[in-house]
């Protein structure tokens, strides 16, 4: 069971002591003393449940979208984005090789 904790770890070493996930947790940082950048990543949270509890309505749409553009030409938004995706895939990437191997395992006659 420690040989298996110390793999887990490795992995989790691997991915936390990578590039993009240090640059996440230092651009996260930087966002969060930009009290308008703030403002702006929760009215478009605040838009979109309000968009789904309103069934859809297209001027709720159209004010959400406006806000998503405008979000997603701030610089800093957008590296902290493609940051933050490059590590959610290596985390995809873990977690389908861990269930395929599982499956394997599992299923072998």
């Amino acid at each position: 069971m420690e040989n298996l904790n110390n793999s887990i770890d490795e992995l989790i070493d691997s991915i936390t002591n990578s590039k993009e996930y240090n640059n996440v947790i230092n651009i996260k940082k930087k966002m969060n003393d930009n009290d308008e950048l703030l403002k702006l990543i929760s009215d478009v949270k605040n838009l979109q449940k309000k968009y789904i509890k309103s069934n859809y309505d297209g001027t709720i749409k159209q004010e959400l979208e406006e806000k998503e553009k405008i979000l997603n030409e701030i610089p800093i938004y957008i590296e902290y984005n493609e940051n933050l995706k490059i590590v959610n895939e290596m985390i995809s990437v873990v977690t389908e090789n861990l269930n395929e191997y599982f499956y394997k395992k599992l299923n072998s006659d």
